[in-house]
């Protein structure tokens, strides 16, 4: 009777953890308590129907949990969780034979089951609060599917050796190589998905490090053009009033035509009005990131010889409160890499390219952007450009507006509107200040 309760204490202690697990990996919340109970009950039934089978019972699990979550948790992140207690449960059951098997072999020590199953237990609810946390951060990031197929790998060898090891009770040299194998792959498997995230993150880490890098440039070619614009015009103030005085005498004779003609020759000489232009207004933005985009952006325009005129009239100090300024970097970057990609392919096509962008911001706090470029003669849907992997080589470049959608849709007082005039695209974003 005893070892009985001992073992329904082990069974529940074990689909509880199972479903703590599940819960602290996948992190889902409001589930109703009854929902909790009533899988608890179901498993707590199919366990004691195979006697304590984990393979059986923890295939069953999977069956159970699927039905329950499908519809609340993304795949990856419901059987990644699913997938994370299973493994523990194997484990702990691998853990309990071998250390049993080791004993008699060895010591000739003969270890109560019951004690250090609860003992596992213990050990793998501090082992799964641990790792919760870093498991879910997997389970969502970029590597999910690579994670999630680490998981499968370590189900599939920790099942084939409890059905090898465990369930067969076969204790040969074959059986314990074949197992420690197992094990040893395992850990392989873990270390090099460790060793690439590694590599993964140190790449990025370098692409940011290049990216702030050619943002310092662009910035030192700003502050480099506008040394050079205020030489420039200093210098041309000076000339030019040289050069009036010594007009003078021409104009005061009536000869109106030389003047014009000298003053439009010395104009087209010494005044460069695409490198006036190259960076106009640009001064009046004060919000740091919002200025290295824009003069990133700016810089790539005059780099492929692309039309464009900037108008920012209003010095932008601020945007409203709620809003990430990344997220509107993100939006202004997106939206000018579609009007430069367009414009591309226009000047490929030997056909006239331009690009009008305007920022603004008014004493009440809205702030607006549009920005307006040429496109190729084709029908566009609105509908259509704005999908997930929607491809618009052959038509306008709509890539990455619904990346922009999901941005707006974290905020309420955020409008996108797109237009699609004859020639032109339209992109046009209000935010209004909080209430």
């Amino acid at each position: 009777m005893k070892e009985i309760i001992i073992s329904l204490i082990i069974v529940i202690l074990s689909i509880f953890l199972n479903i703590w697990i599940f819960k602290k990996v996948s992190k889902i919340d409001k589930t109703n308590i009854f929902v909790w109970i009533t899988l608890g009950i179901l498993i707590c039934i199919s366990t004691m129907l195979f006697q304590g089978n984990v393979p059986i019972t923890n295939f069953i699990e999977i069956i159970i949990f699927t039905i329950f979550f499908i519809k609340k948790l993304p795949i990856s992140l419901l059987f990644g969780s699913i997938f994370s207690f299973c493994i523990i449960d194997l484990l702990s059951d691998i853990a309990v034979s071998i250390i049993e098997v080791l004993c008699k072999s060895i010591y000739s020590v003969y270890i109560n089951d019951s004690i250090l199953r609860i003992g596992l237990l213990i050990i793998s609810l501090y082992i799964a609060h641990t790792l919760s946390e870093k498991i879910n951060e997997q389970l969502i990031s970029k590597n999910k599917k690579i994670f999630l197929g680490l998981l499968i790998y370590l189900y599939v060898s920790s099942e084939i050796i409890t059905i090898f090891f465990i369930e067969s009770k076969i204790n040969t040299p074959l059986v314990m190589f074949f197992t420690a194998f197992l094990i040893i792959q395992s850990i392989f498997a873990v270390g090099a998905y460790y060793e690439l995230t590694k590599i993964q993150s140190n790449l990025l880490k370098k692409s940011e490090q290049d990216k702030i890098i050619q943002e310092q440039e662009q910035l030192q070619e700003y502050t480099k053009y506008l040394e050079e614009s205020e030489d420039e015009l200093r210098a041309f103030r000076h000339d030019y009033r040289n050069m009036l005085n010594s007009l003078k005498i021409s104009a005061q004779e009536g000869n109106t035509k030389e003047v014009i003609q000298k003053l439009d020759e010395y104009t087209n000489a010494n005044l460069n009005a695409k490198a006036f232009e190259k960076y106009r207004d640009v001064n009046h933005i004060k919000i740091k990131s919002l200025k290295s985009i824009i003069i990133a952006k700016l810089t790539e325009m005059y780099g492929e010889d692309i039309p464009y005129n900037f108008e920012c009239r209003d010095d932008i100090t601020k945007i409203p409160n709620n809003i990430n300024e990344l997220d509107l970097v993100r939006i202004i970057g997106i939206s000018c890499d579609n009007a430069i990609e367009e414009s591309k392919a226009l000047l490929k096509q030997t056909k006239k390219a331009h690009i009008e962008i305007m920022i603004s911001s008014n004493e009440d706090g809205e702030f607006e952007y549009e920005i307006q470029n040429k496109r190729r003669d084709s029908e566009i849907s609105l509908k259509q450009i704005q999908q997930r992997g929607y491809s618009t080589k052959k038509s306008h470049s709509g890539m990455g507006l619904a990346n922009i959608n999901s941005i707006k849709n974290k905020y309420e007082n955020m409008t996108i509107s797109y237009e699609v005039p004859k020639g032109y695209f339209d992109f046009y974003l209000v935010i209004e200040p909080e209430e």
